[in-house]
């Protein structure tokens, strides 16, 4: 089954491809790739972009056409976990700077295992009520709503109640200890790591299960769900 990657940043998903490989997995069947510019410090100038969008589709569909595959397997990190929901589930959206965009249809029978690693499907409790950045937009960043009850931007909204489930089976991987996520990863009382539908969960919860010690060292959790 051939693996797809969305990382959040350079070395990203290095040592994950690594582990695969020593356990059965060719080279041939692992597909990488990222969105931005690769730089954990202009992060804060990311958001849900049409471009990131666009080309992370088209990379999808890439490895189906060339690998020949009828289904793949999807792991994501961080904000590749919410890139790549609407990656599969596609449709309309819109970029608050580029405009309206277009994915195409829902391609989510030819997702066999999503798994999202440390994602910000509820949003992010640093938002709110947010420093003026694009990545806490209340369009199409990771806006969480406040405590007096508006609600998550528009692009979690989207995502969160459209286009059903992201592949045959979903899971999600979390740590109560991810500094980005926030504590406990709460954000309003929901564990903003889980995904919608989703069919179960790993959760970490000691000390060194941070952030990217997640992405890195989830690989022993990663091989059973793959199936």
């Amino acid at each position: 089954m051939t693996y797809l990657g969305f990382k959040s940043w350079q070395t990203g998903f290095r040592q994950l491809s690594q582990y695969l490989i020593l356990n059965n997995y060719t080279s041939a069947e692992l597909y990488t790739t990222t969105y931005g510019n690769a730089d954990d410090s202009g992060a804060n100038s990311n958001y849900h972009m049409k471009e990131f969008l666009m080309r992370l589709r088209k990379f999808v569909e890439a490895v189906l056409a060339y690998t020949g595959s009828k289904q793949v397997n999807i792991i994501a990190h961080g904000m590749g976990v919410t890139l790549a929901r609407k990656v599969i589930k596609a449709g309309t959206g819109y970029d608050h700077q580029a405009g309206y965009y277009d994915l195409g249809a829902n391609i989510k029978q030819f997702i066999n295992v999503f798994i999202g690693i440390a994602g910000y499907n509820q949003g992010l409790i640093s938002c709110s009520p947010g420093p003026i950045l694009p990545f806490c937009s209340n369009k199409d960043g990771f806006f969480p709503g406040t405590v007096i009850g508006t609600g998550l931007s528009e692009y979690l909204t989207d995502i969160n109640l459209h286009g059903g489930t992201e592949g045959t089976s979903v899971w999600s991987i979390w740590s109560t200890n991810d500094e980005k996520a926030g504590p406990g990863s709460i954000v309003f009382n929901k564990i903003t790591c889980r995904i919608p539908g989703q069919n179960g969960e790993i959760k970490k919860s000691t000390n060194e299960w941070t952030h990217y010690y997640l992405r890195d060292n989830s690989g022993p959790d990663i091989i059973p769900l793959l199936g």
